[in-house]
């Protein structure tokens, strides 16, 4: 074989790729949390950021709710304007209160079951994950099994050696330009 003077990778580029993105939405704003108060998370942008010139088939969002809801509800509108920007959100009903905090159940499960789905169904080509969770690691490792790329997108403090391991593109969050700062009293645009 003939030096061709690039680098050789097992994996080729191709702007037709089919992307599927699935964001662990209490991951994420956990870490957005500890920086400055008036950070606001962009997961439109960010989304735009990770697919780059691939095209896009879904991009989800997994999150928990309170069973028992008004619609006055912050998850329940934050959740409609994920909506209303072209997100599908799945969001179980499954907060337990538990040594005084609320935990979220079930959404870790359902994110790897949706993700094995559209794999086995040839929905995608690329699964890109924004969740530092290790817990995703053997759902990554199915999906790869699937002949799928998996891509792992998550904050330094979220890091995980395991999930970068298993991925086959790893993003630190913190390097990429997708959160905006916010005034308290001006309240434009979409926050999360």
């Amino acid at each position: 074989m003939g030096d061709s003077g690039g680098t050789l990778t097992l994996f080729s580029e191709h702007s037709y790729s089919r992307v599927m993105v699935f964001i662990d939405y209490r991951n994420i704003y956990e870490n957005i949390r500890l920086l400055e108060s008036n950070t606001r998370l962009d997961l439109f942008r960010l989304t735009q950021i990770l697919m780059g010139n691939r095209d896009l088939v879904g991009a989800y969002v997994f999150d928990a709710r309170m069973q028992f809801v008004t619609k006055d509800d912050a998850t329940i509108n934050m959740h409609n304007r994920l909506r209303e920007l072209g997100f599908r959100v799945i969001a179980r009903e499954s907060i337990e209160y538990r040594d005084g905090a609320y935990v979220q159940k079930e959404v870790d499960v359902s994110m790897a079951c949706e993700m094995l789905e559209h794999a086995l169904t040839n929905h995608f080509d690329i699964a890109i994950v924004v969740s530092g969770d290790r817990d995703f690691v053997p759902v990554i490792q199915k999906v790869q099994a699937a002949g799928k790329r998996v891509e792992v997108a998550a904050f330094s403090e979220s890091y995980n050696e395991e999930t970068k391991r298993a991925a086959d593109v790893y993003y630190m969050l913190d390097e990429l330009p997708f959160m905006s700062m916010s005034s308290p009293t001006c309240q434009q645009g979409v926050d999360y």
